[in-house]
């Protein structure tokens, strides 16, 4: 995604000094034997790029008028040396006044030199970063964030847009973490522009062979900060969608002064009109606000999230690895397993598809177990259940019957249900004894068919939190394969 430059500027300071003119240029008035001379004039910007002092530099002056060139503000400079200083207004980024200089003595004519002023403004970094989200990735579609936190740093989310964060144009680093700055809301608006369109019914998968089907966000979340005094305190966000041009409206929101807000919004029912397509954002100040100073907010964390699901999600893996994978897995692969098109004959609802479907299939060099290694994959989802309720975790298997060298205890599907949530695969791994449910099938008599596959019905009951999760993986020296993985309610 990238940021347009619509009231939006990667700011910086443009500092200037004129220095002392030569002789020619200097500006004298004479009258006896008493000479003024005007040569020069030096204005210095400071602060934050806007505050401009101006020091003359002559002889036989006893005052100076300086005229800042801004709605008739003006100041005296009543001794040698000496100086006057002005705060810009921060309404634009960039703008050039003309500075004039009147230097004056008793019983002489004055002197006047003008020169043109570019000033331009720079807004403070913010100086905290927001808290970032939590919760489980595969619940997280990142469109700008850096990552949720995990063991101290940042965590990279699996689903979102490719490298979003480097293709913004003003991106201020703060502390190790990305934010979006914005100024100048009192007059424009700012755009966030996304380098492909998000569909909010399909945002976690995108569709595997057209597929229109996904899964999709009901929550958009922003953090926003904002100090009044050189800020906005209401803000207007608009959700574009380029393929029709309809606009998806929230307007007077409140912000918190000095602090990041935390927003989160119902993508069905707090918008204008509920969103199904995201391409633009646009932030604006908001119905009723006041925009102060460089209007500036600062903004991170823009995502879109799904409730934690009680079902199992893409069971029959029509749409690949999606909601499938860990987060992270320390000296290992977050890859789930090989797609495949040898599949169940039974179709996810159980009715007989007269042919193969998609499945979920493993190699012997993915194989886990005692063929671990660090490109073993799991295949693993999260869930959130209700607490201590029996529920029966439910799949079909197929192991290939090819000659080959089983390893100790042959070839072999393993199903577990794990007592709680992982981040890190290797956490599940090393706890995967201490399981709620598991079951190892060891039936290898080829591929799917229409009349092969072993059925498994895994009984098990929640824990107290209700958070289970369900994980996968083969040790065979041949091909193996899942599908249509289901958790319900024991009858």
């Amino acid at each position: 995604m990238k940021l347009l430059k619509k009231g939006i500027f990667a700011l910086l300071i443009s500092g200037f000094i004129v220095s002392s003119c030569s002789d020619d240029d200097s500006i004298s008035s004479t009258t006896g034997n008493t000479d003024i001379v005007l040569s020069s004039f030096t204005a210095t910007p400071s602060g934050d790029g806007t505050i401009i002092t101006v020091m003359p530099l002559s002889v036989g002056v006893d005052s100076y008028l300086v005229d800042f060139g801004h709605g008739g503000n003006s100041a005296t400079i009543s001794e040698q040396n000496g100086s006057a200083t002005y705060d810009y207004p921060n309404e634009v980024e960039e703008v050039t006044y003309t500075i004039t200089v009147t230097a004056m003595a008793s019983g002489q004519t004055d002197v006047t030199k003008s020169e043109n002023v570019t000033v331009t403004h720079l807004p403070a970094t913010v100086g905290s970063v927001s808290a970032s989200p939590s919760g489980n990735d595969s619940d997280v579609f990142a469109i700008f964030s850096n990552g949720m936190d995990f063991n101290g740093g940042l965590l990279n989310w699996e689903n979102g847009l490719d490298q979003a964060k480097d293709v913004i144009a003003n991106i201020i680093p703060v502390d190790g973490n990305d934010v979006i700055q914005i100024s100048r809301l009192g007059t424009d608006a700012g755009e966030v522009t996304l380098d492909e369109e998000v569909v909010v019914a399909h945002a976690f998968a995108s569709p595997a062979n057209d597929n229109p089907d996904g899964i999709g966000a009901s929550h958009i979340h922003f953090d926003v900060h904002s100090v009044f005094a050189e800020g906005i305190d209401k803000l207007k966000i608009t959700l574009i969608n380029g393929d029709n041009g309809d606009e998806y409206v929230l307007d007077g929101i409140d912000l918190t002064d000095g602090d990041w807000a935390t927003l989160d919004y119902d993508l069905a029912t707090d918008f204008s009109a509920p969103v199904i397509r995201i391409d633009e954002i646009k932030f604006e100040l908001g119905t009723g606000g006041t925009a102060n100073d460089h209007a500036t907010i600062h903004i991170d964390n823009i995502i879109l999230t799904k409730a934690p699901s009680a079902t199992i999600l893409n069971g029959g893996f029509d749409l690949s690895t999606a909601q499938w994978r860990f987060a992270t897995f320390t000296d290992g692969t977050t890859t789930p397993f090989g797609s495949s098109s040898d599949g169940s004959w039974t179709n996810y609802d159980g009715t007989d598809n007269g042919s193969k479907t998609r499945g979920a299939k493993w190699t012997s060099s993915q194989s886990g177990g005692p063929l671990q290694s660090s490109s073993s994959r799991y295949a693993y989802q999260a869930l959130t259940l209700t607490p201590d309720t029996d529920y029966v975790l439910e799949y079909e298997y197929a192991i290939k019957s090819d000659t080959a060298d089983d390893p100790i205890g042959g070839r072999r599907i393993v199903g577990v249900v794990l007592d709680g949530h992982y981040i890190d695969g290797a956490d599940a791994v090393d706890d995967i004894n201490s399981n709620l449910g598991n079951h190892v099938g060891t039936i290898a008599e080829g591929k799917f068919n229409a009349t092969r596959g072993t059925l498994v019905q895994i009984p098990f009951t929640s824990n107290d939190s209700g958070e289970i999760s369900v994980m996968f993986y083969a040790v065979t020296p041949k091909d193996g394969w899942i599908d249509n993985v289901k958790v319900y309610q024991a009858p």
